[in-house]
C-alpha cells in the first residue's frame, strides 16, 4: 500500500474547493461513488481508500486554479479496465481520471477532454474550453503518486508565489527532479 502518512500530517486548508464538495459537481468523491461508477466487481486501490476513509485527506489539498473533486457522469471503458473522472479545473481545460484496471492497478491520467460526462450538443456548443482530444497523458502511476504530486505543486505554488517564500528543502528537491510546474496543477 503506497504510504499516504505525510498527508496526515499535512496542514488542513478547510476553506478550498478540494476540501468539500462543490456546487458544481455532478458526484463528489467518495468510495461509493467511484464503485457506482466503476462496477461492484471493481476494486478500490488501497491508497485511494486510504485517502478516503474516516472524512477524508482531502481538505489538506489545495488549488491554485479553484479544481475540485467531480467523479462525473460515467465511466469510461478503455483496454484493460475504466477510467473514473477524479478532477476538473474550474475553467475545464484540464481533466484528471483515476484509471482502474481489471488486474487491480490503477494510475492517473489527464486529458482536455470532459471525459465521463454526460453533454448533450448544446453544452458542446456553448461551451468554448471543450474540444474532441481525447487523448490521454500518463500523470501518475498511483493514486498516492499523483496526490503526492498535487500536493507539492500546489504548496509549491503557494509557497514561492503567494508567501514569497524560500522553497523548503524537499520542495528544492522535487523541483530539482521534476523541474518547475508548467502548469499550476
Amino acid at each position: 500500500m503506497a504510504d499516504l502518512a505525510w498527508l496526515e500530517r499535512a496542514t488542513r486548508h478547510p476553506m478550498d474547493y478540494m476540501a468539500s464538495a462543490f456546487d458544481d459537481a455532478v458526484r463528489d468523491i467518495s468510495a461509493q461513488g467511484v464503485t457506482d461508477l466503476a462496477g461492484s466487481d471493481t476494486t478500490l486501490p488501497d491508497d485511494l481508500t486510504w485517502f478516503l476513509q474516516d472524512g477524508g485527506l482531502r481538505d489538506r489539498l489545495r488549488s491554485a486554479t479553484s479544481s475540485y473533486f467531480d467523479l462525473g457522469d460515467t465511466a469510461v471503458t478503455v483496454d484493460g479496465g475504466r477510467l473514473v473522472h477524479l478532477i476538473s479545473d474550474s475553467q475545464w481545460v484540464f481533466h484528471w481520471l483515476l484509471y482502474l484496471g481489471e488486474d487491480g492497478s490503477s494510475a492517473v491520467v489527464g486529458t482536455g477532454f470532459p471525459a465521463g460526462f454526460d453533454l448533450d450538443a448544446d453544452e458542446y456548443e456553448d461551451a468554448d474550453c471543450l474540444h474532441e482530444d481525447r487523448h490521454y497523458i500518463l500523470v501518475a502511476d498511483s493514486f498516492a503518486e499523483f496526490i503526492w504530486r498535487w500536493w507539492m505543486d500546489n504548496e509549491i505554488f503557494y509557497r514561492a508565489v503567494v508567501g514569497k517564500a524560500s522553497l523548503t528543502t524537499e520542495q528544492e528537491a522535487y523541483v530539482a527532479q521534476y523541474g518547475p510546474p508548467t502548469s499550476l496543477d
